[in-house]
């Protein structure tokens, strides 16, 4: 990235010199210059992002695991669940952020056609009737009336650059808006997926934790019938009591965390709590990718809507220092004027009461105590501080791509493993039940397989929503 922002400084030390006139060998040279320079504007250059591919790689690429198309924006459907479209296609249509965001880009728009307006013909209509009298003397009149109607129309050409700049800024803010409203809408679902597949995840370590105590229920059960025969003594019945309220004691962070994470996609969604109540997402009713990837061409960062903004605020910056130094010369304004004038009405449109003005009015500022360039200056800050945002934007998304891919690889290698965690543990649970109903082995034996199936059991079910909510982040990082 240092060399793209390199050529950031390079540019910026260009369009300084685009913007000052060139001096000519006199004043009938000067104005054909300047002129000329004022269609001309030094363009943005598009910032550096080619970073080599392999940078988020680990292990030797494999076709199949690189990522060969950017992400799109409705990248939630991966996960191929019909309740999790519906959440945040609903979530879209709701939400009061995105409706804020889309405000912002209506004002955007309106700003942006009232500065350029500014540089377009104004044409006005002005109906006068006024009442007058000379002085009284040797040539004094009474007082008489003058009807008049008359039109003008005026026009700034924009010299020096103003026009195209201005246009370019607003073309910019508008742009910045669109990318800001993108950026609501990609945080928006990417909060909703992450909210519902929290949701689903609890949901699903309540229902295991259950399912655990209901095995632990049967086998107080049978230690309660050993007891009364006089097999087990009363210490192994208190141990498996105790087992229970302790897994019943894990059960009610669980309900909290799961009545969250409901709260919150119903306030995601535009809806009170009490209102959401569908059964929600299911986490084994999400599909996961065959393949994780293990590479993420950095050019796909390019469109995100956090990188477009701030390429927007750049050009607008930019577009903001060619007004500035516009400012610095002659603005020059034509107008036109004509129509009727006439002291009654029946001979307001005759041709002898027509009348026209033409006028050309250049004004050149000579002394403004520093405000102006002030203002150049400004702007050039402004821009610095802008390109600084952008190395900012993009070492930040850099950042959190290469986090959620590290990530989704780890949790799809501690995946496999906890699978065969949960299935070695059930096993050796359902085997020392076996072996303790044939008095092949002691109540400890059998306590101890239990605590251990149980463990793996919640721990399948928690590493499954961790890999299902990195691949989320994963995908709202790359999203455009």
């Amino acid at each position: 990235m240092a060399g793209g922002m390199g050529s950031f400084v390079g540019w910026v030390e260009r369009s300084e010199a685009h913007h000052v006139p060139a001096k000519g060998d006199g004043l009938r040279f000067a104005l054909p210059i300047l002129l000329l320079l004022s269609s001309c504007a030094p363009p943005l250059a598009s910032p550096d992002q080619r970073v080599q591919a392999d940078a988020f790689v680990n292990k030797p690429v494999d076709d199949n695991l690189f990522v060969n198309r950017p992400v799109g924006q409705d990248w939630w459907k991966i996960y191929g669940n019909p309740a999790l479209d519906a959440l945040v296609a609903l979530g879209l249509q709701a939400s009061p952020t995105l409706a804020q965001a889309n405000a912002n880009l209506n004002q955007a728009l309106a700003n942006g056609a009232a500065a350029n307006g500014a540089f377009l013909p104004q044409i006005g209509l002005n109906p006068n009737v006024a009442r007058a009298a000379y002085p009284a003397g040797p040539n004094g009149f009474p007082p008489y009336t003058i009807l008049s109607l008359t039109g003008t129309i005026s026009y700034d050409p924009g010299l020096f650059g103003a026009r195209r700049y201005t246009f370019e800024n607003s073309a910019a803010q508008v742009a910045y808006g669109l990318a800001q409203l993108d950026a609501a809408r990609q945080s928006l679902c990417g909060n909703v997926v992450s909210a519902a597949i929290s949701e689903a995840g609890y949901e699903a370590q309540i229902a295991t934790t259950q399912n655990i105590i209901a095995v632990e229920q049967n086998l107080l059960n049978l230690l309660n019938g050993d007891y009364a025969d006089g097999a087990i003594p009363k210490l192994n019945v208190l141990q498996q009591q105790s087992q229970i309220e302790a897994t019943q004691a894990t059960l009610y962070p669980l309900l909290t965390n799961a009545e969250t994470m409901h709260d919150r996609v119903a306030v995601l969604t535009g809806q009170l709590p009490a209102d959401l109540t569908d059964g929600g997402v299911k986490l084994d009713a999400l599909a996961m990718p065959a393949n994780i990837p293990v590479a993420l061409p950095s050019a796909y960062l390019a469109g995100r809507p956090d990188l477009r903004a701030a390429r927007a605020v750049v050009a607008a910056q930019n577009a903001a220092l060619g007004v500035a130094i516009a400012h610095l010369y002659p603005d020059l304004t034509l107008s036109a004027q004509g129509g009727y004038a006439s002291a009654t009405v029946s001979t307001l449109f005759q041709t002898n009461a027509g009348l026209w003005q033409l006028a050309a009015n250049l004004l050149a500022p000579l002394y403004d105590g520093g405000v102006l360039h002030a203002r150049k200056y400004l702007a050039q800050a402004q821009l610095a501080a802008a390109l600084g945002a952008y190395r900012g934007a993009v070492l930040n998304a850099f950042g959190e791509a290469a986090d959620a891919l590290q990530a989704t690889q780890n949790d799809e290698a501690a995946l496999n493993r906890a699978e065969a965690a949960e299935r070695t543990s059930n096993q050796a649970y359902q085997l020392s039940q076996q072996q303790f109903a044939l008095g092949a082995v002691d109540y400890t034996t059998v306590l101890t397989a239990q605590t251990t199936a149980s463990r793996q059991a919640l721990n399948l079910v928690q590493t499954r929503t961790e890999l299902a909510l990195d691949i989320a982040r994963l995908q709202s990082a790359m999203a455009e």
